[in-house]
């Protein structure tokens, strides 16, 4: 196999008044991501993350004015111009897509995704997220056709305040346009990398390479080949999905589509027995590059102290370079153990 998962181990030495200020050694790892080169740290310190009430931020939102709640949606939501989405508002089933009022693309669209203004991690089923993830599915479709030059394409959840939420209702945010995010022209890159240096699909070799290692290897379910991330990119490891065969979320079928949602409830459910009860999504397209794959990864946001300091410091922030506290190699057991019952 011509793939590698390049790491470097180190350890620190200190005199630790935990330990009655004997001497400590503290191992620590960088690691460099197959993909993209980026690199991240990775230590295993004894971090349990605690259970959140979110009865009161709840209450709260409620009190306070929800323009996602039915008997304000009408009148205090945008609609895209007929040009572009004839009919305002994309509508599947209990799922409507509106315009974002931030947009962080040329194309940007907020996908509320239930008329519920609350449902709790546990809660969320494939069928609960089927209609968001497909009227989000259908607002890139039309741009794609309205706007050729748009070659980018992504679908993002923020679920609760410590992964950024603003508001509580719980939506998607499909985006497109014409430049990638720094993300998604990284994976571009090392795609065509790895194609120009071994002549291959790094996606088939980073898969080859998973299934034979099989410490961070989680399954497949239909068509997508689930994984934990060699290079975590959060405070607690997160898990990364590829659609094995599909570049592009305007040609991946609904069974796909299906077969992911499967996965994140298994996800979630991995989430939710470790106390985790905010995270990141992100589903990576483009439109025509054979040598991409749809990919999307499922990062955890937490609260790390009872202080309620954000997961994300000056190392993250400004250095661009991640840092967690967990070895996503223990964690991937618990996970492969959800997902051989789902």
């Amino acid at each position: 196999m011509t793939l590698s998962f390049r790491k470097t181990e180190t350890t620190t030495r200190l005199i630790n008044p935990f330990r009655d200020f004997s001497l400590d050694e503290i191992p620590s790892e960088i690691r460099f991501d197959p993909l993209t080169g980026q690199t991240g740290r990775v230590f295993n310190l004894p971090y349990k993350s605690e259970p959140t009430d979110w009865t009161d931020t709840v209450k709260r939102s409620r009190e306070s004015f929800c323009p996602f709640c039915e008997e304000a949606l009408e009148k205090s939501t945008p609609l895209f111009p007929e040009d572009i989405i004839p009919e305002g508002r994309i509508r599947v089933g209990g799922a409507t897509l509106i315009p974002n009022l931030v947009p962080f693309d040329k194309y940007a669209g907020v996908c509320i995704m239930t008329r519920s203004h609350y449902v709790p991690m546990e809660d969320w089923t494939r069928d609960k997220m089927k209609d968001a993830f497909r009227a989000s599915k259908r607002f890139l479709t039309e741009i794609s056709k309205e706007d050729s030059n748009v070659n980018y394409f992504s679908i993002n959840w923020n679920f609760m305040p410590p992964a950024g939420s603003s508001i509580v209702h719980p939506h998607l945010q499909p985006n497109c346009g014409e430049v990638p995010t720094n993300e998604h022209r990284l994976q571009m890159e090392g795609c065509r990398l790895h194609r120009k240096n071994t002549g291959k699909s790094f996606w088939d070799d980073f898969m080859e390479a998973e299934r034979a290692n099989g410490e961070r290897y989680i399954g497949e379910i239909g068509s997508t080949f689930w994984a934990m991330s060699f290079v975590p990119q959060g405070f607690l490891p997160d898990v990364w999905c590829l659609f094995q065969n599909r570049n592009s979320v305007i040609l991946a079928e609904d069974s796909a589509f299906d077969a992911f949602l499967n996965g994140i409830t298994g996800v979630l459910k991995y989430f939710h027995n470790e106390n985790i009860s905010s995270f990141n999504l992100s589903i990576f397209s483009v439109k025509d590059d054979t040598d991409f794959r749809i990919n999307a990864r499922i990062c955890p946001r937490l609260l790390p102290r009872p202080i309620g300091n954000s997961d994300i410091a000056y190392l993250q922030m400004l250095h661009k370079e991640s840092f967690c506290v967990r070895p996503p190699e223990s964690e991937c057991p618990k996970v492969r153990e959800i997902f051989q019952n789902l």
